[in-house]
């Protein structure tokens, strides 16, 4: 699918600076010349004496800079700065399918916000490539669309180190791998140090696509590939649907439709995944590694709802594989699997020697893409559960404990694009889901507890019954008890 860049435009918020920098403005759309983009980004490399740098646009609306060259590399050792296209509300800079964009010199620390970056092409970071010496990055409002990078990879983004993206929206991008190497994030790569934060954004049709090889290649991530040691990376109240991680017509193929975790921990929060595809392992999310079995991967799932996700071996939604190590975790919590489909492992899969599966107060329903699949939601064994629900007949599989209901009652349709927060179904009162979980929440050393919070940030437990213990329902939304003890809530 396509976006407009409309709603886009319109979260773009200008954020002042906190600190005293020297600014520097792009005043015309020419790609070179007197106060052009490529003039002024000299200009700042040339400056020896300040450190901190504003980077403006005074172009206009809707305008489009037209970048027919590498733009040259930004900043030097230790500087700040801050790449701000407020003032021309709806600025693009396309790199026409030819040209790299922003890329960080040295450990230059960049912020770039409300702007589009668009087309920008690379062997890594089509668009946006921290320094070599792993600068931290951070990226308010910006809208990455057909961005490309090769076999480095990130689409979009490569980030060597901290990298914080918040309110962003990447979609068609895309790393093309090629055969003998393994390399994937179709909208960002994110290695080295420090962490990735993601909130309110939305990832659409991004791809990590091999040539098609016979000869062994692998591709991770259709969106996101996360190659560090780091155990805190979080998503949070963001969207993933269309990517894809595959191989099409070749060996081995693709793990993670939408992320797919190396290294590392990952906890994704108040998030939907829905139609993300991986050829091989993890339609949604994989966890697994290539380089070394002895890491350790950690994959938390929380208040997140997972729907037509495909893989084509294992784990429709997520897999989890560390062989020949047992530090692999899985833990999920108040979250939604139907519709999801693979060979084995609708939803779940978690290979043997991994660790352990942690499954609480999730709901499991439809399997398989028609809703009409034999098999089980999960492949591996679950080592806790508790206070789980399925349609019947009960299909979970790990031997996932769960009641067995004849619907779930959800509410409206999916949530649409663009993406309104949180993503999830509302339930109706009469659900078997509501009130189905237990009195406690917040423990989560205890696979019985639920979460203290659900996907709306509305607190848990709730009761739609006055004067009742508050019990917890399972899934990603906490529908909300009685105001009056009578029942008049209007």
């Amino acid at each position: 699918m396509r976006l407009s860049l409309s709603f886009v435009l319109l979260a773009l918020i200008p954020v002042a600076p906190t600190f005293a920098a020297t600014s520097y403005t792009v005043f015309t759309t020419a790609d070179s010349g007197a106060q052009s983009l490529r003039a002024v980004i000299e200009a700042i490399n040339a400056n020896s004496t300040e450190t901190v740098f504003n980077l403006n646009f005074n172009v206009g609306s809707n305008q489009t800079i037209l970048v027919n060259s590498n733009l040259p590399r930004i900043g030097r050792a230790n500087s700040f700065i801050t790449i701000d296209g407020s003032l021309s509300p709806g600025l693009s800079i396309d790199g026409q399918g030819t040209s790299s964009l922003f890329y960080a010199n040295q450990n230059a620390l960049l912020v770039v916000r409300d702007l589009t970056l668009t087309r920008g092409e690379s062997s890594e970071g089509g668009c946006l490539r921290a320094g070599t010496d792993g600068p931290p990055m951070t990226v308010q409002r910006v809208l990455f669309s057909g961005c490309i990078a090769g076999i480095g990879s990130g689409g979009a983004i490569s980030a060597s180190a901290q990298l914080n993206v918040t309110d962003s929206v990447f979609v068609d991008n895309r790393m093309n791998g090629m055969s003998g190497v393994g390399s994937g994030g179709g909208a960002i790569l994110k290695t080295g140090t420090g962490n990735l934060i993601v909130e309110g954004s939305s990832f659409i049709d991004n791809a990590a696509l091999g040539d098609g090889s016979t000869s062994s290649i692998a591709l991770f991530g259709g969106a996101i590939y996360i190659g560090d040691g780091s155990l805190n990376h979080a998503i949070r109240g963001s969207w993933f649907s269309g990517n894809l991680a595959a191989n099409p017509g070749g060996s081995i193929g693709g793990f993670g439709g939408a992320i797919h975790v190396e290294d590392g921990g990952l906890t994704v929060e108040r998030s939907f995944f829905r139609g993300n595809q991986a050829d091989r392992e993890g339609g949604a999310i994989a966890a697994g590694s290539f380089v070394s079995a002895t890491r350790l991967r950690l994959v938390q799932l929380r208040n997140s709802t997972f729907e037509r996700n495909v893989a084509g071996i294992y784990g429709g939604a997520i897999s989890v594989s560390n062989p020949g190590n047992s530090n692999g975790v899985l833990d999920v919590r108040n979250s939604l699997f139907q519709f999801n489909d693979a060979p084995d492992g609708y939803s779940l899969q978690m290979s043997s020697n991994t660790g352990t599966m942690t499954v609480s107060h999730s709901a499991f329903g439809a399997p398989g893409m028609d809703g009409n699949g034999a098999a089980s939601h999960c492949l591996g064994s679950a080592q806790a559960s508790n206070q789980n629900a399925g349609l019947l007949p009960l299909q979970l599989g790990c031997g996932i404990n769960g009641i067995g209901v004849a619907s779930f009652t959800l509410l409206g349709n999916e949530p649409t694009l663009p993406a309104s927060f949180p993503v999830a179904y509302d339930m109706a009162l009469t659900s078997p889901l509501v009130d189905a979980g237990v009195t406690g929440a917040g423990n989560l050393a205890d696979p019985s507890a639920c979460l203290t919070s659900d996907a709306r940030g509305q607190a848990r437990p709730q009761s739609i019954q006055f004067g009742v213990t508050p019990r917890c329902d399972i899934g990603p939304v906490e529908l909300l008890g009685p105001l009056f003890r009578d029942g008049f809530e209007d």
